[in-house]
């Protein structure tokens, strides 16, 4: 886990009003635990799809003396799941697959090893294949770019876990593989696409496939806690990819929730199958 700041997005659901008790016990635990010299949190608590508590604590920039604002921008990582998981249930519905479908009909060259290994499998972490962030090699290879064909071979020679659909266990290479089926079917890259039929439609301008080197408005610093906090260790975003490179804030996140609930881009049936797990 690369960054110490913690990027906190609450929902509550409940049928009172936010009352000003909770407010200030919120804000006496979340000042204690963010202190202002330390890095920090945002903070956005929702009610019938509304901002009822949104806050920062602690710092952004330990450097510059930068404080934490709501504004800003952070890594959200495997959030980004579901946005890879809403975009392949936005293509099936526009009938340009099923996530029934073999991956090798998109990616026709991946050893299954006589294996049928589904779309379906990738999305619920059933596939058995190699989480590719658990491999060492991975580690020595943190700093280095990498296209999305290059991560697949990085682990598409490993040996199995189990055989597809045995069981669950979560699974990194499952969603850059579902990434790359984006990008075979659509013919633009994977932040393109989720730019254009994502983050523009909904008016998600505060949010951004992840980048290391290009400028990223109201980005949050990154640190690590080793005997006293240091910068975080460089990772190049390029590898997370569609399991993992999304950056977003909480006002960002709170409309992405919303237009979840609401059905904005996909149907409720499709809803539910990435809430429950498709059949």
């Amino acid at each position: 886990m690369r960054p110490v700041h913690l990027f906190l997005f609450l929902f509550l659901s409940v049928s009172l009003g936010f009352s000003q008790d909770l407010e200030t016990q919120l804000d006496n635990y979340l000042a204690e635990t963010y202190s202002p010299e330390k890095p920090g949190a945002t903070v956005l608590i929702s009610r019938d799809g509304k901002a009822v508590y949104r806050k920062a604590f602690g710092m952004a920039d330990l450097e510059l003396g930068v404080k934490m604002k709501p504004e800003h921008v952070f890594e959200i990582g495997s959030i980004t799941k579901q946005f890879t998981a809403v975009s392949i249930l936005m293509l099936e519905e526009q009938g340009k697959l099923s996530v029934q479908d073999d991956i090798t009909k998109y990616i026709p060259d991946y050893p299954t090893n006589g294996q049928t290994i589904s779309i379906h499998h990738l999305l619920n972490h059933t596939s058995g294949i190699k989480s590719y962030t658990g491999m060492e090699r991975f580690r020595k290879n943190a700093r280095v770019d990498m296209t999305p064909t290059e991560l697949i071979d990085f682990f598409k020679n490993e040996p199995m876990d189990f055989e597809p659909g045995e069981q669950f266990l979560y699974n990194n290479s499952g969603y850059i593989l579902l990434g790359h089926i984006i990008e075979v079917v659509c013919g633009i890259s994977y932040a393109e696409f989720i730019e254009q039929n994502i983050f523009e439609p909904l008016g998600m301008k505060n949010s951004y496939f992840g980048s290391m080197t290009k400028l990223i408005p109201n980005r949050a610093s990154g640190y690590q806690n080793r005997d006293g906090y240091v910068n975080a260790e460089y990772l190049s975003l390029t590898l997370p990819y569609a399991a993992g490179s999304i950056m977003s804030n909480v006002d960002d996140l709170l409309t992405w929730q919303n237009a979840i609930r609401d059905n904005k881009l996909i149907t409720a049936e499709s809803h539910a199958k990435a809430v429950n797990g498709s059949e």
